[in-house]
């Protein structure tokens, strides 16, 4: 029986640790791909970052105009309550104008009044005419009837006198010095009722100088 022989080569075992297959270097597109995926990474960090820093300036802003809001609606408020008290203090004022301008406008009429009083007060003094107790009389020197003298009396607004007392009576005896002067009792409306021309009554009970 032959035998054959082969010649097996069979690898050293001499202790030592056999070394890895060496990797195959990276291709110039995996190269480009890894280079596009950093710079892209770069980029969305970028993104990322610039959109924080907005969001924080954002939100800054945002807090101060609610800041700025607030202190305008403050302001605001104290606008219109002050805007209220002038308009009540403007109101006030002008009731109190309207008041004094109504006032002063009823003490010049009364001036203006008293001032027309004196004027035909001095111009009866320098007619002739007496002041006795808040009355003028005037005597006249021309003799005239009664419808005379009592037209010659409304010619000046007034009329020929009654004698409402005593006193008055005394007075005109007294300026009157025994001259007979006409006065203003007339029967006229009615006869034999006598009244007085300025329209008061006659009382009978005092004694009349005709």
């Amino acid at each position: 029986m032959s035998e054959n022989y082969e010649n097996v080569r069979k690898p050293r075992n001499d202790g030592a640790a056999s070394k890895k297959p060496a990797l195959p270097p990276p291709s110039k597109s995996t190269v480009s791909v890894l280079s596009f995926l950093a710079v892209l990474v770069l980029l969305l960090a970028v993104a990322l970052a610039s959109v924080t820093v907005l969001y924080f300036q954002e939100e800054r802003q945002l807090q101060e105009r609610d800041g700025i809001a607030r202190k305008s609606s403050d302001i605001l408020q104290r606008c219109n309550v002050s805007y209220a008290q002038l308009e009540e203090a403007e109101n006030f004022n002008s009731s109190a104008c309207t008041e004094i301008l109504a006032c002063l406008k009823n003490v010049t009429a009364s001036l203006t009044s008293l001032q027309q009083r004196y004027s035909d007060l001095m111009s009866f003094v320098s007619a002739g005419w007496n002041f006795y107790k808040g009355s003028f009389y005037f005597f006249s020197q021309e003799a005239k009837t009664w419808r005379e003298a009592e037209e010659a009396c409304m010619s000046h607004g007034a009329h020929l006198t009654s004698v409402a007392s005593k006193e008055e009576m005394e007075y005109l005896h007294g300026k009157t010095r025994g001259i007979m002067f006409w006065i203003g009792l007339t029967d006229q409306k009615e006869e034999g009722n006598w009244t007085w021309t300025d329209g008061t009554k006659y009382n009978h009970g005092m004694r009349q100088e005709k």
